[in-house]
């Protein structure tokens, strides 16, 4: 008979009076346009985002209406031409893909670290051509990316770089958070993240130039703050309400409550998996803190653990009663028919048009990513979780590999 499965620990309540009074002060207020009626850098949500900024070390931050907005912003704002190619991992949220396709930029993928899930400087190097212009990195799960070797070839290579921070509240690399190494860095603060307004993000910029091309390119180009050029590119909207800012700003208080629980737990979880042969955790940075959006590992199949990785969680649930998901993109992103067949245009391509190139994603084939793809296994974790939780996943990974040998 299977064993019952054991409940998932539910998030401890995350919204109390501080967030019901801050909403409350916004509603009074009568109307809820993210700039008041005052300027642009004195109205409410400006005011949280300079929050925000302080917190991430950034020299200003533009509020966006969600994570994938904060992506498309950063990107049409690095003013890449049409036709660029801009390199990413091909294990993320569709949201990081799809801001490069908005601004009819050339997606090319590079491959990954399978312990990580996560590209290294030397896969970048070797995804780079003569028409590369960018690079997206994405600290996938909460952990960050080798962030600093990754940003000084970008440097030396003239490449812009963003960073997909949306799984990242909280986390740091050498004791800076992250979103200081690339030109933009950009976060999520939609319901699942660690801090949350319902739907929102938000962009890291680092000097007025950028902060100014942000604020524009999230707002229609309207040139709020009247430095003559309203209109000057095509920019879709993506702004935040005052209600959004309200709770942004009472969230951030939070972050730390949200985050450090979940270290504590993450970073014990990945030392005793460690000791367990055939178990790869992501593990912990060398030189940062993750913040555990949620816990990946993989296992060593076929070579150690002999199963496949379905195998491995069925036994987990029926002898165990954990539950677990498979790695956490279903196949890396150029093997979906999205890209196999380019349905995210109709017709043909602008940018291959423009570019004068053809682009067939059938020929990708990244080792590394496929090996992290099908051998890897996601846990929920988060602040709710007590050591007795992590008692249980250790122990039934355990016993799973243990049969498998």
């Amino acid at each position: 008979m299977p064993v019952p499965t054991k409940p998932i620990p539910k998030r401890p309540v995350r919204f109390d009076a501080a967030e019901r009074a801050a909403l409350d002060a916004a509603l009074q207020k009568n109307t809820l346009w993210y700039l008041g009626s005052g300027k642009p850098d004195d109205a409410p949500v400006a005011r949280t985002m300079q929050r925000y900024a302080d917190r991430f070390g950034a020299y200003r931050a533009v509020s966006t209406s969600s994570g994938t907005a904060s992506l498309h912003v950063a990107i049409a704002a690095s003013q890449m031409p049409t036709g660029s190619e801009v390199i990413v991992t091909p294990i993320t949220d569709i949201g990081t893909i799809n801001a490069i396709l908005y601004q009819n930029l050339i997606p090319v993928f590079a491959d990954v670290d399978p312990d990580t899930a996560m590209p290294q400087a030397k896969h970048i190097e070797a995804a780079i051509t003569e028409h590369t212009r960018g690079v997206v990195v994405v600290h996938l799960t909460g952990r960050p990316a080798e962030i600093s070797d990754i940003a000084a070839l970008c440097e030396a290579k003239g490449l812009v770089l963003i960073e997909d921070c949306a799984q990242a509240l909280g986390a740091t690399h050498k004791g800076k958070p992250l979103g200081q190494f690339g030109r933009f860095g950009c976060y999520s603060l939609n319901d699942q993240k660690h801090i949350t307004c319902g739907e929102g993000g938000f962009v890291l910029t680092h000097n007025d130039d950028d902060y100014f091309l942000c604020h524009n390119y999230a707002d229609k180009f309207f040139d709020r703050h009247g430095r003559g050029v309203r209109l000057h590119a095509l920019a879709p909207n993506y702004r935040m309400s005052d209600l959004d800012g309200a709770m942004a700003e009472v969230q951030l208080a939070k972050l730390d409550q949200m985050v450090l629980p979940r270290r504590r737990l993450g970073d014990r979880l990945n030392d005793e998996l460690a000791k367990i042969r055939g178990i790869i955790p992501q593990g912990r940075p060398l030189d940062g803190e993750s913040s555990y959006f949620f816990f990946l590992f993989r296992i060593d199949s076929p070579g150690v653990i002999k199963c496949s990785r379905q195998v491995f969680r069925d036994q987990m649930l029926d002898l165990a009663g954990i539950s677990s998901s498979g790695a956490y993109v279903p196949e890396p992103i150029y093997r979906s028919d999205y890209f196999l067949n380019k349905t995210f245009f109709p017709g043909r391509w602008p940018a291959e048009v423009v570019a004068g190139r053809t682009y067939d994603y059938r020929k990708v084939s990244l080792p590394g990513a496929e090996t992290a793809v099908e051998t890897g296994i996601r846990f929920i974790l988060h602040e709710g979780f007590k050591d007795s939780d992590i008692d249980d996943y250790v122990a039934a990974v355990r016993m799973v590999a243990e049969r498998n040998y």
